[in-house]
């Protein structure tokens, strides 16, 4: 009797969970977007990165809403891209009618206190985006020994600007808990400056994460890499193919982070928040059915070959990541109390960086 109480409950309920999905299904179909204007507003300068994703994605995925709807692009540049969302999360409408295309700053707890942020990201509804690259730590073999058996001289480090910024972080855990001794080379303007610089042997160390850069790097026989941050697909921390199989960060630091509780929280909010690279959503409190059209049209857009060669004219190594991973992500990024940001802005200040203003 218990047994047969049991299965009625399970079919029930799983009969109940078939229902809701297919009346998704049906809403959604019952969407449609014929005659409107789609507005897409996007937190950083035309012909940036995340600019040139957010057109590309806008004209195919309208081609995948029902009603075929226009779409205008609305570029509004300030603070790290929290201008925008400040005045978007107040003026978008939860009709489907709006969208935003935005990046880590715009989710990162630090810049939004520092830049006065109205908004709470955990409120998006996040389509999907690319996934933030997994940078590799190159080193060249002539100072491995340097950066790990506690050497007097230390290894260099080249750093674009003179802020620390995502993959570089892995050298910054690397002083702190490894003992590895680096000294920091600051203010090269690009990229391409740091992979010059380390390939006429002027600094010993760099992080990279573009194909070309590590494909270059490894064929040139004079680098090995220590480490890599890691990518976040499918829901999983995931190796770069172009950098190879060097360990997470995260491997080399565990026992570490194990024998202190505050610095394994720092980490892992580093190492969440590096995992965010572009994304797409709507508005809060957008209704069901909406959702619903928009992550249909969104997984046909990604699966869209025409999508695929736009875009990989524009970032051949891009990796797709789900809705669902980016708010978890930005859930528990968004989540982490001011005392790790102290703890951070200390390390960081132990190796020289003043913490930004």
């Amino acid at each position: 009797m218990k047994l047969s109480i049991l299965c009625l409950t399970i079919c029930s309920a799983s009969l109940a969970l078939a229902l809701d999905s297919a009346s998704r299904v049906a809403a959604a179909e019952d969407v449609s977007f014929a005659g409107k204007v789609i507005t897409m507003t996007i937190g950083f300068a035309a012909g940036s990165g995340t600019d040139l994703y957010g057109r590309t994605i806008g004209q195919h995925l309208l081609r995948h809403l029902p009603g075929n709807p226009r779409l205008i692009v609305v570029n509004q540049p300030g603070a790290g891209g929290v201008v925008a969302l400040n005045d978007w999360t107040k003026r978008a409408e939860p009709n489907g009618q709006f969208l935003t295309i935005g990046q880590q700053s715009q989710v990162d707890p630090d810049s939004l206190i520092r830049a006065n942020a109205k908004y709470d990201p955990r409120s998006f509804h996040f389509l999907g985006g690319v996934a933030s690259a997994s940078q590799g730590l190159f080193v060249n073999k002539a100072a491995v020994g340097r950066l790990t058996a506690g050497s007097a001289e230390p290894v260099t480090m080249g750093i674009v600007g003179s802020t620390l910024r995502g993959g570089n972080y892995q050298a910054l855990w690397g002083a702190a808990f490894l003992g590895w001794n680096v000294k920091w080379v600051r203010g090269y303007p690009a990229t391409g400056e740091v992979l010059q610089a380390l390939d006429r042997e002027e600094i010993d160390m760099s992080s990279f994460s573009a194909l070309k850069d590590a494909t270059y790097l490894r064929q040139s026989g004079k680098f090995t890499v220590v480490c890599q941050g890691g990518a976040w697909v499918d829901g999983k921390q995931a190796k770069s193919a172009w950098i190879g199989d060097a360990p997470f960060i995260g491997e080399l630091l565990e026992r570490k982070l194990k024998e202190d509780p505050q610095a394994r929280q720092a980490f892992d909010y580093w190492q969440n928040l590096t995992q965010i690279g572009i994304w797409l959503a709507l508005p809060p409190n957008t209704p069901d059915d909406i959702r619903a059209a928009y992550g249909k049209a969104y997984q046909a857009t990604i699966q869209d070959r025409a999508f695929l060669d736009d875009y990989s004219k524009i970032n051949p190594d891009a990796l797709y990541v789900r809705g669902a991973d980016l708010s978890s992500l930005v859930s528990k990024v968004v989540s982490v109390p001011p005392e790790t940001l102290h703890y951070i802005d200390a390390l960081l200040q132990h190796q020289g960086f003043v913490a930004a203003q």
